[in-house]
């Protein structure tokens, strides 16, 4: 994500701040809240934007139904992160999936997300929803062989987050996943984060045998150029479901069936970033 201080110095780009709406410490993190004029709400998490208003559900689309489009039948969801909402709120556009989990460490983005943002936590009244304020690897220790999906929605991999992005992690995805599951984690920019997606990518290839890279354009991330890494032994993304696609996109502002493809065509320096291991 991107340091608010910095942010906020991009008058370039047309940011004006209406000022604070929110800002407490949880005991895990600070949480900030901002107001503004052309994104609408912002959540910080110390220093960092993990969202607006505006182009939220790129980053939410595209986490979520690239990878419950390729699994023929998705049934168990977890969310590692996500306290937001918003991918609770796309997973639960799949008729399909009868139970997600939400694993967040830290219960005050939920409450904050339901004050603040009520589009993205509308999901979390969902029946098939179920919130566990915990960290991430005490969670999949207790699982084995149980979810077709673990979707790791972190902020960048520093702090509490950065286990989340490291080999011993995937271990214990993979151990919570029943045979055929998939995971997927959102793997930062290869303009300025390269070294963290070499690595993740080599990390998770050492844990699955199928690991590909796909993209999307997320307005208010470094460079707008933002990576996802999906990882499985039985499925790929090449091989998606066109008329799940199909239904799910008429629900979507950004993915759609052709951005489904799209997003999967590399161009050549990414490509030697997750390929040269």
């Amino acid at each position: 994500m991107i340091f608010e201080e910095d942010y906020f110095s991009m008058i370039k780009i047309g940011i004006d701040c209406n000022g604070k709406l929110y800002d407490k410490d949880s005991s895990i993190q600070n949480i900030s809240v901002y107001d503004t004029k052309r994104f609408g709400k912002m959540l910080v998490l110390d220093g960092d934007i993990m969202l607006s208003e505006y182009d939220e559900f790129v980053y939410h689309e595209m986490i979520t139904h690239m990878p419950l489009n390729t699994h023929p039948n998705p049934k168990r969801v977890l969310i590692v992160g996500g306290g937001d909402g918003g991918t609770i709120r796309e997973v639960s556009k799949h008729s399909s999936v009868e139970e997600i989990i939400l694993c967040e460490i830290d219960s005050e983005v939920v409450s904050v997300s339901k004050e603040f943002f009520p589009t993205l936590s509308s999901g979390f009244d969902n029946e098939k929803v179920k919130i566990v304020f915990e960290d991430g690897f005490k969670f999949l220790s207790n699982y084995n062989d149980y979810f077709d999906l673990i979707i790791t929605d972190s902020s960048e991999p520093v702090g509490v987050a950065a286990e989340l992005f490291k080999e011993n992690y995937f271990k214990l995805i993979k151990k919570a996943l029943k045979r055929d599951g998939i995971m997927v984690s959102q793997s930062e920019t290869p303009w300025l984060r390269k070294d963290v997606l070499k690595n993740i990518t080599m990390d998770i290839s050492k844990v699955f045998s199928k690991v590909e890279t796909y993209t999307a354009f997320i307005l208010l991330y470094p460079s707008g150029f933002w990576t996802f890494t999906f990882a499985s032994d039985s499925y790929s993304l090449h091989n998606f479901d066109l008329k799940k696609s199909g239904e799910i996109e008429k629900t979507c502002k950004y993915y759609n069936s052709k951005i489904h493809k799209a997003s999967l065509a590399l161009p050549n320096f990414l490509k030697n970033i997750v390929t040269n291991r």
